[in-house]
């Protein structure tokens, strides 16, 4: 895992600004929705902007990546089969193929 050593304190850096990873208080960390998030992110194979089509957060789910369970994030995009998952526990934004 990824987990900083000093988790006190928000995080708006990670996820490309879509969402805040708060520290753990008596829980694992959580993610918030940005209100003045980006409307698109970048293709990490491409770099090429991706349009975002919904974000959903907060429904259960394991991490593709680190194998934990928790509470993170959905994104899924206009014209692309690929999701992407904000994970609250490795603290990475993974992405999952389309189908």
């Amino acid at each position: 895992m990824l987990l900083s050593a000093a988790m006190d304190e928000v995080r708006l850096d990670l996820f490309h600004g879509l969402f805040a990873l708060h520290p753990p208080t008596d829980g694992p960390a959580r993610l918030s929705r940005q209100p003045n998030a980006p409307t698109s992110v970048p293709d990490p194979s491409t770099g090429r902007d991706l349009k975002i089509a919904t974000v959903d957060i907060g429904s259960a789910a394991i991490c593709p990546d680190c194998q934990t369970a928790g509470a993170g994030g959905y994104i899924s995009f206009v014209s692309d089969l690929r999701m992407a998952y904000a994970c609250p526990a490795c603290q990475r934004l993974v992405w999952v193929p389309g189908v």
